[in-house]
């Protein structure tokens, strides 16, 4: 049903001023406003190139585009749709390897974002697009000691504590790492330690691929000791710094006597809980406590030496067809499903646990495992990955949540440049009423990724005044007799949730 609506002071025959109404430019309303680069124009300081978007070619595949353009998107808080929101801390997974230079499609095996994560103009504005979107932190995937990625992690530190941290865990950005465990073949900085080694551990095997992992987890651990865990920044629960571990866990067996992973992380854990000792050297023998090291999936929450276990976006295959509809928020899946992850936890709620929001995953344009495919269901699977804890923890609230993920630009889970809904907003007059209405471009569009819709007046159509502000509605009709006598520029703006890309229509005159 279409409704007729005006502002109430209009309804009243008061009308509208440019003094009661602060004005806004377009600009601000429908340009980009993140850190991702833009697909054309004027480059922010941090953009070398531009990035037009991602698109699988693939016949069958429900949602072609699936990195959209750089664009204006929502900064709702994302806390207010969380059952005791406000006790959630909301994390937004870090790729921090991209680069401009080399030629080709490609820089260093990654996608081309358009910046270099190794920059402090980067950082400072990934950091300003987190805060907008009221996002508490990041995770950065980390390599090792002395990597660009340990380089990009530390600008991330030095620009939390300069903008916006008051104390220790009192930063408007703080950060975690998570060590990427493929990165232990790499050949990484020593700390001279004895017990510890930078060399990397591709090519070996058996005992002497355990020692050599052992020696190298030994000097992350004290590199990240003396770099990282005592900043004010680094995030620390109860105490502990939380260490979070991709899985690398391969060439040896996971359980039983050495060599083996399960006894890898005895030897860890014994090196964890006296580091002041066993990292004998400034500065990384400082005491910041022991860590809380954190695993992935349920499995997590008994792993060797595991104080918790988080939740990570699990693909069905590569076939369209069959796989990009298997969400894996709720059953059926042919994987963990994130509900079943929650279930997990409740039953070992003495250890951390990192809940997950996802907007899909597609890694066509990945040099690794291409073609695995998680539609985005135009921003649904995001709201509802992002929601599914409420079912779970509607007394206590979710403690940690992870977004699956920031920037990952190769499997097609950032949602850095902003989420399409598939929604688009015409508007048209005629009269003295103002019809809109929110076009869908796919079937997958829902008014669940629509937070309000927004009406704008303008003389000039670029300096705006916002008239009303009305529900996620697919339509509507609003009242426009009680503006001012003169000639005007309407506008309609649908504002999604959190990340999703918002959407203005153009401009259509009236005259009074």
């Amino acid at each position: 049903m279409m409704k007729v609506r005006c502002a109430v002071l209009m309804c009243l025959g008061l009308g509208l001023s440019g003094a009661t109404m602060a004005q806004v430019k377009l600009t601000e309303l429908a340009e980009n406003n993140t850190a991702a680069c833009p697909a054309g124009g004027g480059m922010p300081k941090h953009c070398k190139q531009a990035f037009a978007g991602q698109t699988d070619t693939r016949a069958g595949v429900a949602t072609p585009q699936f990195d959209a353009p750089a664009g204006n998107v929502s900064d709702e808080d994302p806390h207010t749709y969380l059952i005791h929101g406000d006790r959630t801390k909301i994390f937004a997974n870090f790729m921090l390897g991209f680069c401009t230079g080399e030629s080709g499609p490609l820089c260093h095996n990654n996608v081309r974002t358009g910046y270099n994560s190794n920059d402090d103009h980067t950082v400072a504005a990934q950091i300003e697009d987190l805060r907008r979107r009221h996002i508490d932190g990041a995770i950065m995937s980390w390599e090792g000691y002395g990597t660009s990625e340990d380089a990009a992690t530390l600008k991330f530190q030095h620009y939390a504590n300069k903008h916006g941290c008051k104390g220790a865990q009192q930063c408007d950005s703080m950060y975690v790492i998570m060590i990427d465990g493929p990165s232990w073949a790499y050949t990484v900085k020593p700390t001279g330690i004895p017990g510890t080694s930078g060399d990397g551990c591709g090519g070996r095997t058996g005992g002497a691929y355990e020692d050599c992992v052992v020696a190298h987890v030994r000097n992350d651990i004290c590199a990240m000791n003396g770099m990282h865990w005592g900043n004010d920044a680094y995030l620390k629960d109860n105490g502990h710094p939380v260490l979070m571990v991709f899985p690398g866990e391969g060439v040896i067996r996971p359980n039983g006597p050495a060599p083996s992973w399960a006894d890898v992380w005895v030897h860890i854990a014994e090196w964890n809980r006296d580091l002041p000792h066993n990292c004998v050297k400034e500065p990384y023998n400082q005491d910041n406590g022991v860590p809380d090291v954190v695993f992935e999936r349920s499995q997590g929450f008994t792993h060797t030496a595991s104080a918790g276990s988080y939740y990570w976006v699990q693909v069905a295959g590569t076939d369209p067809a069959r796989a990009q509809y298997v969400f894996n928020v709720s059953s059926p899946s042919t994987v963990e499903t994130l509900d079943q992850f929650y279930a997990a936890a409740q039953r070992n709620s003495g250890k951390l646990a990192w809940g997950a929001a996802y907007k899909g995953f597609n890694s066509s344009q990945a040099t690794w495992g291409t073609g695995r495919i998680l539609d985005q269901a135009c921003g649904q699977l995001w709201m509802q990955s992002l929601t599914a804890s409420n079912r779970f923890h509607s007394m206590d609230g979710l403690r940690y949540l992870q977004i699956i993920t920031w920037n990952d630009y190769n499997e097609g889970t950032e949602i850095e440049s902003g989420i399409d809904n598939c929604l688009t907003v015409k508007a048209e007059v005629e009269g003295t009423m103002l019809h809109w209405s929110l076009e869908s471009t796919n079937a997958f569009a829902s008014l669940a990724t629509v937070s309000h819709v927004e009406i704008y007046d303008s003389n000039d159509g670029e300096n705006l005044r916002r008239i009303d502000t009305v529900p996620a509605e697919r339509s509507g009709t609003w009242n426009l007799a009680a503006l001012p006598a003169g000639s005007h520029k309407v506008f309609v703006r649908m504002v999604g949730k959190n990340s999703i890309l918002n959407r203005m229509s153009g401009p259509v005159l009236f005259t009074k």
